[in-house]
């Protein structure tokens, strides 16, 4: 596989694993410039996977999402590659309203998709060493959620 497919989808994960933790702490001025940078390397990785694994072909990447889910979960469903495109919305989404204080509600769909998408790319489908760097990643963000939710806590009631 191309060398460049898969250093742009761990460099987006490392800068949302980063944005993530970032965000958590109190002074955080820079979390949304390494959370957007990890979204245009989703984008870049997503360009990649099309032009240099499936020729630009949706049924190519279709089949080959069905076959990698049959072969971990034994389940023959192409469904995947449109939870991928959701994901890329839904972070699009969480960059532009970054500076909004989250409802209760979108903070956990946040973070239930980034945990869902994370685990299976960077654990599940992921192999060797980049497993185990995928399971530092899924840890970084727990963390960063956990230091962000004592935080939020702490703060005084908003009226």
């Amino acid at each position: 596989m191309n060398a460049l497919l898969y250093l742009a989808i761990w460099l987006a994960l490392a800068l949302l694993a980063l944005g993530e933790l970032a965000r958590s702490r109190p002074a955080r001025t820079w979390a949304r410039g390494a959370s957007c940078a990890g979204w245009l390397f989703l984008v870049a990785h997503v360009l990649l996977a099309f032009d240099l694994v499936h020729g630009w072909q949706h049924s190519s990447a279709l089949e080959a999402t069905a076959r990698q889910t049959r072969e971990i979960y034994g389940l023959d469903a192409s469904f995947g590659l449109y939870v991928n495109y959701a994901f890329l919305a839904l972070w699009a989404f969480e960059l532009w309203r970054w500076n909004t204080a989250p409802s209760t509600a979108r903070r956990w769909l946040w973070r239930g998709a980034v945990l869902l998408l994370v685990t299976n790319g960077a654990i599940v489908f992921a192999a060797g060493w980049r497993r185990a760097l995928g399971a530092l990643m899924t840890l970084a963000l727990l963390g960063a959620w956990m230091r962000a939710g004592r935080r939020e806590r702490a703060l005084p009631a908003r009226t």
